[in-house]
């Protein structure tokens, strides 16, 4: 599998950010990619590989402390200091990668920060496809947690935070269940400020003037046991004021580019095709 061209670029503050980059020759369409809070660009590269064959160039933009931006320091690994941090490293990007017109693909918790991000900087932006976002989850820190983690914040919020997910949640398909298990650079914890850089995304999605005008493909796993599929549909049906497509994957778990790829790839090309044209 070709696993994509790395480059890098600066991202908010200067700090140097690595990504892959598949291209489509002849290109129709510029993906953006935000991955989940545990995974990496890495967990798409099936599904973008696919995605080139249609004409779409897709750009696995790595978040700073995840995959490729991971250095092993304490408390750098799974942080981010704030969601204006977040955000202002996808707005450099698309000006590193002179991105006239994107499409922002958002992945579990990524599609959080791909919603805010559309919500942030909507010129240009052709279309959202969510892939089960992570907009509201079904799984959550303990209270015990909690408490460490706002304890955390008076001190910097360093501390890191385990996260409530396990490898069975993402796929019961035994090939992909072990490639998670024994993925070297998948998080298992996050600090206490990135949590708090999260909840500050759900703020801005949830504010009362927030609207999505770029049209968007939701795409929701039926046995998903991370998000909360029908809260997840309505807060999707209240923030978008042009067209929501919904696609179900009845038997799926959670990661559908992992289970369903062909199926994902066909369901992204023919909405490109159609809503964003």
């Amino acid at each position: 599998m070709i696993e994509g061209e790395l480059r890098s670029y600066a991202g908010a503050g200067g700090t140097p950010l690595r990504y892959r980059v598949l291209r489509a020759n002849p290109e129709r369409f510029a993906l953006l990619y935000l991955h989940g809070i545990e995974s990496h660009g890495a967990w798409f590269v099936r599904a973008a590989q696919a995605l080139v064959d249609r004409g779409c160039t897709t750009y696995l933009l790595d978040r700073r402390g995840s995959g490729l931006n991971r250095d092993g320091e304490p408390g750098h690994d799974g942080d981010a200091e704030s969601a204006e941090v977040l955000l202002e490293d996808v707005r450099r990007f698309r000006s590193h990668a002179d991105l006239a017109t994107v499409v922002l693909v958002g992945l579990s918790w990524g599609g959080k920060l791909a919603v805010a991000a559309a919500l942030d900087q909507p010129a240009g932006v052709r279309a959202v496809v969510l892939v089960t976002p992570g907009l509201v989850p079904a799984v959550d820190l303990t209270l015990g947690q909690k408490l460490r983690a706002l304890a955390s914040l008076a001190g910097g919020g360093h501390a890191s935070i385990e996260l409530p997910i396990a490898p069975e949640m993402f796929t019961h398909t035994p090939r992909w269940l072990d490639y998670i298990e024994h993925d070297p650079d998948r998080l298992t914890s996050v600090t206490a400020r990135f949590l708090r850089a999260s909840r500050s995304l759900d703020h801005r999605l949830r504010a009362p003037q927030a609207a999505l005008t770029a049209p968007v493909l939701l795409l929701l796993a039926g046995h998903d046991r991370i998000i909360d599929n029908g809260r997840t549909l309505a807060l999707l049906e209240r923030l978008c004021h042009r067209e929501l497509r919904v696609r179900r994957y009845a038997e799926s778990t959670h990661s559908i580019q992992f289970d369903d790829t062909r199926r994902l790839v066909d369901d992204v090309s023919a909405f490109l095709a159609e809503a964003a044209c």
